[in-house]
């Protein structure tokens, strides 16, 4: 017979695994927008290392049967989970003021400070279209625990 674990158990570790996921998945993303922001048209590179990995890995059209649903739903849920992601990376500009005043001798420009201010802010709006995004989709389909 299999234990059920309390909900608060579930909602708990879910919320950690999409959290780690999440951080996971953005390392490639940031690192190429912030690192290499002088490389022309980086996002593009980015498309085109990511449909060449897709080709490598014999990608094929999305499958409703293996997504477990819509091929709509899915790609509005990427959005909702694109959304978080932002989200993070706001929260972490908004978040450089307290990392830059734990460093002995660190000064961070007052007009840097205010648009720390202001991606709190944009994290907040970036927060609330996620939530819509996650409402109107509605839950995820049913997987197996990993």
């Amino acid at each position: 017979m299999k234990k059920v674990a309390p909900i608060k158990e579930k909602i708990e570790k879910q919320l950690e695994k999409m959290t780690k996921a999440r951080r996971r998945l953005g390392l490639l993303r940031e690192t190429a927008l912030l690192r290499f922001r002088w490389v022309p048209n980086i996002r593009k590179i980015l498309e085109y290392v990511a449909e060449t990995l897709l080709e490598g890995a014999g990608a094929k059209p999305l499958d409703p049967k293996l997504l477990g649903e819509s091929v709509t739903r899915a790609k509005l849920r990427a959005m909702g989970r694109e959304l978080r992601h932002l989200q993070d990376f706001a929260e972490e500009v908004a978040d450089e003021p307290r990392r830059v005043d734990s460093v002995e001798g660190a000064t961070l420009d007052p007009a840097d400070r205010r648009l720390c201010e202001w991606a709190a802010e944009q994290r907040r709006e970036i927060m609330r279209l996620a939530v819509r995004f996650e409402r109107r989709v509605g839950p995820a389909p049913d997987k197996a625990d990993d």
